[in-house]
């Protein structure tokens, strides 16, 4: 699947996100936070002007790497319905509700089996891709995980 994208050679998941701002013609802002109990570890928020990507910061380097690139494959495979216009009349603003707790209540907790199947498979491909290149990014947080106790790699 993600060999079909043509991708750049890429090491970090703010290049990845980068090419994928590119590929969907909307600017993809990542926003690493300590998630509620009861929401995903990772979604996307589609704003009329970006695509927010919101990630648990409390987890490896490593797993919210994997959490980014199963949401860029929501994004990459049009996953999502397009944002209204921000001048729609049909938005509604909702001052005295906290924001955090609209997108808990309203936010998605999973696509369908199919999206969500294919946002995996894709999501992988795209970590490993990412892994895979050479570079001080994703691929050095690997390190600690391949060492041995006296530091020592196995």
């Amino acid at each position: 699947m993600a060999r079909h994208l043509d991708l750049p050679p890429m090491s970090t998941v703010e290049e990845l996100c980068a090419v994928v701002a590119e590929r969907i013609g909307r600017p993809v802002r990542l926003a690493p936070r300590r998630m509620r109990v009861g929401e995903p570890s990772g979604f996307v928020e589609r704003l009329p002007d970006e695509d927010v990507v919101h990630v648990e910061q409390e987890t490896s380097g490593l797993h919210r790497a994997h959490i980014v690139c199963h949401e860029l494959a929501h994004l990459l495979r049009g996953h999502l319905a397009e944002p209204p216009p921000p001048d729609d009349p049909a938005l509604v603003q909702l001052e005295a509700l906290d924001p955090e707790v609209l997108r808990l209540v309203l936010g998605r907790s999973h696509y369908d089996d199919a999206a969500e199947e294919e946002a995996e498979v894709l999501g992988a491909e795209l970590l490993r891709l990412l892994v895979l290149a050479p570079g001080a990014g994703t691929t050095s947080q690997l390190a600690p995980a391949l060492e041995h106790r006296k530091g020592q790699h196995v």
